[in-house]
């Protein structure tokens, strides 16, 4: 992934303070989301769950920052539009997360199947395992 910075220009000189500390959140936020990226390139868990903290503790700064500038009404759209470009990224490293790991479930249910007791009413020894059950008629 790239740093997504250095792409768009910093708040104006003039903005205000909130605006100002809501810029440098969001920039924490595109940093943690690229880091996160790359550590999942990687595979190394240990670096994956540090930048899994890294961007939720960022995420947390700017969610504050961002209803502070919120209530005073002064959001400008160029960080709106950066929120919600932040926010597609991480609902794309979600589902890309999801699916690895249904990947891996599918393949460990492939190399350690469950007993045919547990997954199947038909088995090898047919009848003798169940207990007794009723018959149906077919009419």
């Amino acid at each position: 992934m790239t740093d997504f910075r250095a792409a768009r220009p910093a708040a104006p000189a003039n903005a205000p303070a909130e605006v100002s500390a809501l810029e440098a959140s969001l920039a924490a936020v595109e940093l943690a989301i690229a880091t996160l990226g790359q550590t999942l390139a990687t595979r190394d868990i240990v670096a994956v769950e540090t930048a899994s903290t890294a961007l939720h503790e960022a995420m947390r700064a700017a969610m504050t920052q961002f209803a502070q500038v919120a209530r005073g009404g002064r959001m400008p759209v160029e960080l709106r539009t950066r929120f919600a470009l932040a926010s597609a990224q991480i609902t794309a490293q979600r589902e890309a997360l999801i699916r690895a790991s249904a990947l891996v479930d599918q393949n460990l249910e492939i190399l350690l199947p469950k007993p045919m007791a547990q997954t199947s009413v038909y088995s090898a020894n047919g009848a003798s395992q169940r207990g007794p059950g009723r018959m149906l008629a077919a009419s």
